[in-house]
């Protein structure tokens, strides 16, 4: 009886969070135009330089296509260089459990690129490289690539050692062992770095545009500033934050799906 009692309340509490999730979201949509309104009334800045919301978005609405054209360059840029640091960084997390030389022989490496500025480095891209894509691509890489290497690796060897040691008594293969106890145990982890990388990938893309490009976002971010279209750069802004809530939303949702059987267990 009071398995079942704890069990309800553990639902409840799920059920609970959820709402006030969903509640926070809600305050927080509702709170941004009014809060805007008041920073304009007591500010007293002026609607080039601080547009209210209708004005921006009218922008929206007017130059939706402008805005759409761009905003899917940018989620081109972010997505290839999301995918490319992605097998990467599971590419180097499994050969680090299975050769350590490599993970001795590749840390100081890691550390150095991911502390040498991104500008300096995109500089030095498009010096090399030139005004194409692939600069851009490789700095998302840069920017997403070491929250999912550290995260898988700490993951992987995260697997409990007691379901290990019963695999090999087993005589599993070294797949079977991967695919039933390590990939499981580092999948949490794997989904928590998407939590930091996959925003990122959206906001790496639009910086790296802001340095060098001709289309995307961050160039149309520079170009409306150089035209002193305050209107365009807040339309803007809110399509690149709507973008990064959106991947996270998105991410919540598939570790939701992933591991809806710990609900399925309670209930």
């Amino acid at each position: 009886m009071l398995a079942i009692v704890i069990v309800s309340i553990g639902i409840t509490n799920d059920r609970v969070q959820l709402m006030n999730d969903r509640l926070a979201y809600l305050i927080m949509f509702v709170s941004v135009p009014i809060l805007w309104v008041l920073a304009i009334q007591i500010t007293g800045f002026p609607s080039f330089l601080l547009p209210p919301p209708d004005m921006v978005g009218d922008v929206l609405w007017t130059e939706r296509e402008l805005l759409a054209s761009h905003t899917w360059t940018t989620i081109v840029e972010a997505l290839t260089g999301y995918a490319v640091a992605n097998a990467i960084a599971i590419a180097l997390s499994i050969s680090f459990l299975y050769l350590p030389w490599m993970e001795s022989l590749a840390l100081p490496w890691t550390v150095i690129i991911k502390n040498v500025p991104f500008v300096t480095i995109a500089s030095i891209l498009i010096i090399i490289l030139g005004d194409t894509p692939l600069p851009k691509i490789i700095i998302v890489v840069l920017i997403t690539f070491f929250p999912i290497l550290a995260n898988v690796t700490k993951g992987l060897k995260s697997a409990d050692p007691v379901l290990l040691d019963r695999m090999q008594t087993l005589d599993s293969s070294q797949w079977e062992i991967f695919t039933k106890v390590r990939w499981p145990s580092a999948l949490p982890y794997y989904i928590a770095a998407h939590e930091i990388a996959f925003t990122g990938s959206i906001i790496g893309a639009v910086v790296a545009e802001w340095l060098f490009a001709r289309k995307g976002l961050g160039y149309l971010i520079v170009q409306s500033m150089s035209q002193y279209r305050a209107d365009r750069v807040w339309a803007v802004t809110i399509v690149a934050s709507a973008l990064a809530v959106g991947a996270y939303l998105l991410v919540k949702v598939i570790e939701k799906y992933l591991f809806r059987w710990q609900v399925e267990d309670l209930s």
